[in-house]
């Protein structure tokens, strides 16, 4: 499993890591992200800016048990990198880690060495290296609708949908209904837009911002030509009618 690309956050974008070292981990990825970087890395990891001002993170220790922890990167400060705990949830013993930094339209992948932990902050080593490769992802839409999800033993649930891109979704599910791994055959149904039926796998499950009782749930879609067809109309009719209720639509189409 390699990178998806029209994810939009950086973990759902990530394979799953259960057993190898980081070093098997970033090998895998390696040529995904093409050639290493070696020059004006404090440069480019400190100039590049998404557009809220903060990059998203994902940061790896070297236990091999660790799937990694979400973070914010808060940019760079007396020649290093900061970051701030996305979750409620991370490990302190960083004294090697693998870290995946996503910045306007590129992502980056390095290793890294923790200095401390001062004030809610993480200060990493500035990379010698580094992997940097385009994005190149299509923002999800939030939207309202129906995900029907049907495990291998039959049992169906019904969950509600949070947004969706064209390979990849997520849901409010129950607690503890699924863990990262699962495959399920799903059903989208979007009002007024139609439907589509794929397998899917989670690749997230995130209690914290949920509401009480639920998790928010990451799925990546694996979709044949007609499947990716009819998600794709899914994505562009919702992202049509996204359009259509900005302000600066009703003046840009004004007839005079």
């Amino acid at each position: 499993m390699g990178l998806t690309s029209d994810d939009t956050e950086l973990g759902m974008m990530l394979p799953l890591r259960s057993g190898p070292s980081i070093a098997e981990y970033q090998q895998t990825l390696v040529e995904e992200f093409g050639e290493a970087v070696f020059e004006n890395i404090p440069a480019m990891l400190c100039s590049e800016r998404s557009a809220e001002g903060l990059g998203d993170a994902v940061i790896f220790s070297a236990d091999s048990n660790d799937s990694g922890a979400h973070f914010y990167f808060d940019g760079c400060e007396s020649e290093s990198l900061l970051f701030r705990l996305k979750g409620v949830l991370a490990r302190e013993d960083y004294k090697k880690a693998l870290i995946f930094v996503e910045l306007g339209d590129f992502i980056f992948m390095f290793f890294s060495d923790l200095k401390y932990l001062f004030e809610g902050r993480y200060y990493f080593d500035v990379p010698r290296m580094i992997y940097r490769r385009a994005s190149r992802r299509a923002k999800r839409v939030r939207l309202e609708g129906a995900i029907t999800l049907r495990k291998a033993g039959g049992a169906e649930m019904v969950g509600q949908l949070h947004d969706f891109s064209p390979s990849g979704a997520s849901f409010y599910a129950p607690r503890d209904s699924y863990k990262p791994g699962d495959n399920v055959l799903a059903e989208f149904t979007i009002a007024d837009c139609g439907t589509c039926e794929t397998v899917v796998t989670v690749v997230r499950v995130q209690e914290e911002g949920a509401p009480a009782g639920q998790c928010l749930v990451g799925i990546r879609m694996s979709l044949t030509r007609d499947q990716k067809k009819r998600a794709e109309h899914l994505y562009l009719c919702k992202k049509a009618e996204e359009i259509q209720k900005r302000p600066e639509y009703s003046r840009n189409t004004r007839i005079f």
